[in-house]
């Protein structure tokens, strides 16, 4: 079979040279070469989003796909732009990549509660009578019958245990995660004061956050965040699932991506102090159950089907060293329960984060990321679902969407004219989820856009309309749109907000409205009955909530109860991994949780169509 070169070339780096067989797809050998391109739909030709410029390639360019116009502009047709995702290679190729995304993203680790420390991992020091003739008790039993725990040491712990008994003069400390034996260390004069670490992880599909705490103290000593590598396999978790049914080791490969993930945030706490990762004894997870079963390796095609069914929703623990992650090799990781298939422990977390299950008063927690999880209750009871909405939220379907990097415009104000912010006040690049919602509250606001949706021409508008606005009035590809940006004064290019844009953000904002609606109807009450809003999550910290308001995403009713929490998934996790009091209350709020599935739901479409104009 004929192999074809195709000559990289991108921003900021060297041309680079890579061979691919005749007819492979031109965005899989990308992606098996680590040179990712945007791709929230994982290459299905969906989101229009992995665009590369052909620069040399006369056959590729003559044969782009119909199916690649409503993606492309004109401009960009005519500069030779193709969707990698629709190219065969066919023949040699030099093609130009965008540049790779730079800086931190924008995600939501802040969220905090002090819980009265009861760790299930604990170190103590016990000094033990050493043997004598007439004590013959054997080096095992000695130490469990001294913890007054037989049984507790597994054999892979006696091969060291008699030089240990006895380089420590018989003084011995025993790290124990509840009733069972972990390790066993000399003991010394220092050996009260050794650090003992946990860590805390929110694992959410488009990012992850981390966090270090002292297990001695509570004292929380680090944080990490990243974004979610498994996003080259599509920005939902639909799209990450299909891959592991297309590919026969696409389960293993996702793994182990977000497995490699933790270990670069291991090995960021251990930066200053190599000895940190082997004094982390416990990893405590939330996430939802798709994200869960892919770190964990297990099957996740049922999910995706009705019923709908996880292989596994209760806790579980596993070794560290069985997922291959460098913290103690006896060291734990919890994966916190789950409610269903598509609620998950980063409900529940935050669920425990914000006290929602023990209050007698019913409140209302909502957590828009790449999904939309709604929890409605108290303490007697807790109702779930989830709105498939987040992808419109964190950029994934708008065309000039990204995620919360620098450059992303974050904040819109419409008044004589259009101005915004972006993330760490770098040229605007894109538009992230909060752009989108304040977009949508200014546009309408403003009088450029009907509550039905529709952008308004500048004709209907009127020359006593001011005429920077007027201006901003365009359309892309024939259909009206709004620039938000001009390359002209100083953005990366033109920033467009479409009428296409304006539709997606429709469908996503009516399915949480109506997931809302369905919570209340079953719990027997009104919005105005609900005591708090809870927002959990970046996107609902960083959102303006009266502009969520405006256009009809958050309850009217709610405007002035909103609270929000930070990372309530993150922040229940540190909660269960400070007290094991928290573990059973992460239990005891499963056990009181129903789920609702949406799609079997009678009133639901009626609820969504009419949430999808804007109020």
């Amino acid at each position: 079979m004929t192999d074809f070169t195709i000559t990289i070339q991108q921003p900021d780096r060297p041309p680079r040279t890579i061979t691919a067989p005749a007819g492979q797809n031109l965005f899989g050998i990308l992606r098996e070469h680590n040179l990712l391109v945007p791709s929230p739909c994982g290459g299905k030709g969906l989101c229009g989003k992995c665009k590369v410029r052909i620069n040399h390639g006369p056959r590729t360019l003559a044969a782009a796909l119909e199916s690649e116009s409503p993606f492309l502009s004109a401009e960009e047709r005519k500069a030779g732009y193709r969707l990698a995702c629709r190219v065969p290679v066919l023949e040699d190729l030099t093609i130009e990549l965008p540049a790779a995304e730079a800086g931190t993203a924008q995600i939501m680790t802040a969220g905090d509660h002090q819980v009265p420390l009861n760790p299930l991992i604990t170190r103590q020091v016990v000094q033990l009578s050493p043997p004598t003739i007439g004590d013959q008790t054997a080096d095992v039993e000695r130490v469990e019958q001294a913890l007054g725990l037989p049984g507790s040491i597994r054999p892979e712990l006696f091969y060291a245990l008699p030089a240990t008994l006895r380089d420590g003069g018989f003084s011995l400390a025993v790290v124990l995660a509840g009733e069972e034996v972990l390790a066993l260390e000399a003991g010394t004069e220092n050996t009260a004061v050794k650090p003992l670490y946990g860590v805390a992880l929110d694992l959410g599909t488009t990012t992850l956050a981390g966090y270090l705490l002292d297990l001695t103290t509570g004292r929380q000593l680090d944080t990490y965040a990243a974004l979610n590598p498994q996003q080259r396999y599509g920005a939902d978790v639909i799209s990450r699932i299909d891959y592991t049914l297309e590919h026969e080791q696409g389960l293993a490969e996702l793994a182990q991506l977000v497995r490699a993930e933790i270990n670069k945030m291991i090995a960021y706490f251990s930066r200053n102090d190599p000895a940190v990762a082997s004094n982390i004894y416990q990893l405590v997870v939330a996430g939802n159950t798709i994200m869960l079963h892919l770190l964990a390796g297990l099957e996740v095609k049922n999910i995706a089907v009705s019923p709908f069914i996880p292989v596994v929703a209760r806790d579980f623990t596993c070794r560290a060293s069985d997922l291959g992650l460098e913290i103690n090799p006896q060291g734990k990781v919890i994966f916190l329960p789950m409610i269903s298939g598509y609620v998950g422990a980063d409900t529940v977390a935050a669920i425990l984060a914000c006290h929602l299950a023990d209050q007698a008063e019913t409140s209302l927690l909502l957590d828009i990321g790449t999904n939309g999880e709604i929890a409605l209750g108290n303490r007697e009871r807790i109702l779930t679902c989830a709105a498939a909405a987040g992808p419109a939220f964190e950029g994934a379907k708008i065309r000039y969407g990204m995620a919360g990097l620098p450059g992303a415009i974050n904040r819109v104000r419409i008044e004589e004219d259009l101005t915004y912010t972006t993330i760490g006040g770098e040229p605007a690049r894109g538009l992230c989820g909060s752009a989108v919602v304040s977009l949508t509250a200014q546009l309408l606001n403003a009088g450029l856009m009907e509550p039905s949706g529709r952008l308004k021409t500048p004709d209907e508008l009127g020359d006593d309309y001011p005429a920077p606005l007027r201006a901003r009035l365009r359309t892309v590809d024939g259909k009206p749109a709004l620039l938000v940006a001009a390359q002209a004064e100083g953005a990366v290019k033109d920033i467009f907000f479409t009428q296409q844009d304006i539709r997606e953000t429709q469908l996503a904002k009516a399915a949480i409205a109506a997931g809302i609606r369905i919570l209340l109807k079953e719990m027997g009450m009104t919005a105005s009955e609900v005591k708090t809003l809870y927002l959990a999550g970046g996107f609902g910290n960083y959102i303006d909530h009266h502009e969520a308001v405006r256009i009809g995403l958050l309850p009217e009713e709610l405007a002035d109860r909103v609270v929000p929490v930070g990372n309530g998934a993150g922040a229940g996790a540190k909660m269960v991994l400070l007290s094991r009091d928290y573990l059973q209350k992460a239990r005891e709020i499963r056990a009181k949780t129903t789920y609702l599935e949406l799609s079997t739901d009678r009133d639901f479409q009626n609820h969504f169509v009419e949430s999808l104009e804007f109020r």
